[in-house]
């Protein structure tokens, strides 16, 4: 038989085996937790955490993120950091108030994992937790807030803004006085007048100079209070120009 062949057929008996994906060798983690239990019974503390994070990492609920927490809080209570074994131990017991360690420790260790459970079963007695099933706040997310729907204009309505200019009390006051001294001013020279005519018509001269000096000191006050009427108006008209180019703060929204 020809070489060739031979090898030819070699290869096509081979090369499905080469087609084959190698299987994946990456623990899952079941695989992480079972390699942990192998480091901390060999009082291999640091593999043991090191296995922890990769854990950790893979955990998919509450349930095996607690399993991981407590699991660290033995291996550091045995490494004498209770401070962070404790630590651990409430993360755990926060996620799983009702989980247990998973392997036989030192009584202190013990001891101190209930005091822990005790402790988060009061704290979670005072403020309870949401269902595990509840959704979860994602972190750092930026909510929109909602504006009151009073406050948000109608789809397709313009939002238009209107300055209120609220009603001049001053130029109306400095109004009303000029009237009313315009009023006054006119009556005194009204009267200023007929002590004119009186004094053209009285016979004696006593008379006369007496009307003659009341309608003198009558025609002062008139000439007094028209001065005062016409600067009440001058005011008026001045105040209103300022208050009328000068609008208020207050807004009005319209749709």
């Amino acid at each position: 038989m020809d070489l060739r062949i031979v090898l030819g057929l070699v290869l096509m008996l081979v090369s499905p085996a080469w087609s084959q994906p190698a299987a994946s060798t990456a623990p899952d983690f079941e695989g992480r937790m079972a390699a942990t239990a192998h480091a901390y019974e060999d009082l291999d503390y640091e593999h043991a955490l090191q296995e922890l994070e990769g854990a950790s990492l893979l955990a998919r609920d509450d349930g095996e993120r607690a399993r991981v927490a407590i699991y660290r809080g033995l291996v550091l209570g045995d490494q004498r950091r209770q401070q962070a074994s404790r630590a651990a131990f409430r993360a755990g017991l926060m996620l799983r108030p009702d989980a247990s360690l998973p392997v036989k420790v030192s009584p202190k260790v013990a001891r101190d994992f209930e005091d822990v459970r005790r402790e988060v079963q009061r704290e979670l007695a005072r403020n309870p937790r949401p269902p595990s099933d509840a959704p979860r706040a994602v972190a750092d997310a930026k909510l929109a807030r909602t504006p009151a729907s009073a406050l948000v204009p109608s789809a397709g309505a313009e939002a238009q803004v209107r300055t209120s200019r609220s009603t001049p009390v001053l130029p109306l006051a400095l109004l009303g006085a000029g009237v009313v001294l315009g009023g006054v001013g006119g009556s005194f020279g009204l009267m200023s007048r007929g002590n004119v005519s009186d004094a053209r018509e009285a016979a004696f001269y006593s008379d006369r100079r007496a009307h003659l000096d009341s309608a003198r000191g009558q025609a002062l006050v008139a000439n007094v209070l028209l001065g005062a009427a016409v600067t009440a108006a001058v005011g008026a008209a001045v105040t209103w120009f300022l208050a009328d180019r000068t609008p208020s703060p207050r807004t009005e929204v319209s749709p």
